[in-house]
């Protein structure tokens, strides 16, 4: 599993979190030490902060202000600054459904971490918000702040009323679900296995008086050009995350993944080797993860899981998590070995 102290996120972060500190009233400094974070680095707006650090500081800040729903605090201290041309191409877009598809393009620019997935159906638009296997993970506090910031985006694109038709979260329920429902303002479910915010099809399509695409296409280009930075600097997430979509049905083969990545297999390899790792223990690690994902979740049978991990059938699925783990698929934690 990728270790926290190889993923980053921008320190802008980090100061949204520092400015809603203030407004608080506490003082942020000696929750940034305590989290191994240097204040000076705040005053670079290029500067990015390992996600282990950023994952300490939301656990400090918990602490001193006693608030598990801080991340919705600092939601309002994001501004068209705060994640450079990503915000602004975000704010001239055509609609939000537009917007949405843009936050799932260039998401990667702000973290590392996070994974946005755009997807819609014949009645809905929504953005899925999750995140690299890592360890330890994201904070919860640091999903709630994402989601925050898009209902936030889409009341600035469509209007103040505008407002999601339910938003779903991966998180257990808080202490005080009712300041989720205020920010909110629609229906809210807790441990649902994944965080969406989902919108009606026809207020995501309806067309924005703010659309302006030669600023979109200026910002985009910077944003183009930071995306291919990042994507250099982290083949193996990049690997990863293909290997996670090819998986189910057994479509993962190396020639795929290099696809993909518009990347020869020889590249590929030597991309690979040269971070300590090879595409056969890519697929080994990614398998396990998404199977104790999916196990833990209840919601798919042992067969379902198998096809979702790219085994052709139930039997060779189980044989290889009993050499993972030493037990049985049935057994795994979270697990009704009854099912």
């Amino acid at each position: 599993m990728t270790s926290a102290d190889d993923i980053t996120t921008l320190a802008s972060w980090a100061r949204a979190i520092r400015a809603a500190l203030q407004d608080a009233g506490i003082d942020w400094v000696p929750l940034f030490r305590t989290a191994g974070i240097d204040p000076d680095c705040l005053a670079d707006p290029d500067a990015r902060i390992p996600l282990s650090q950023t994952t300490r500081l939301w656990a400090a800040v918990v602490a001193a202000t006693g608030d598990e729903a801080f991340g919705l605090r600092v939601a309002r201290h994001v501004n068209q600054t705060t994640f450079h041309a990503l915000t602004v191409t975000t704010l001239v877009s055509d609609s939000l459904r537009d917007a949405m598809q843009r936050m799932s393009r260039y998401g990667r620019v702000v973290t590392d971490a996070a994974r946005l997935e755009y997807g819609e159906d014949d009645g809905h638009c929504w953005l899925r918000l999750g995140h690299v296997p890592v360890e330890p993970p994201p904070a919860w506090q640091a999903v709630d702040a994402f989601a925050a910031i898009m209902v936030r985006t889409a009341r600035a694109l469509v209007g103040k009323d505008c407002g999601p038709e339910r938003a779903e979260f991966a998180r257990p329920v808080p202490a005080q679900p009712a300041v989720f429902e205020q920010m909110f303002r629609c229906p809210v479910s807790f441990g649902v296995g994944h965080t969406r915010i989902i919108y009606t099809r026809e207020l995501a399509e309806r067309r924005l008086e703010t659309a302006n695409p030669a600023l979109r296409a200026v910002n985009e280009a910077l944003l183009d050009d930071m995306l291919r930075h990042r994507m250099r600097d982290d083949i193996v997430s990049t690997a990863r995350d293909a290997i996670s979509r090819l998986l189910p049905g057994n479509a993962c083969s190396q020639q795929a993944v290099a696809d993909a990545l518009h990347v020869s297999q020889r590249s590929l390899q030597r991309k690979l080797a040269d971070r300590g790792t090879s595409f056969r223990q890519l697929v080994e690690t990614t398998r396990r993860e998404l199977a104790d994902r999916h196990l833990a979740a209840g919601r798919c049978s042992i067969t379902e899981v198998a096809y979702l991990v790219g085994f052709s059938d139930a039997s060779s699925f189980t044989r290889a998590y009993k050499r993972w783990t030493g037990h049985a698929p049935s057994h795994a934690p979270g697990r009704d070995p009854a099912d």
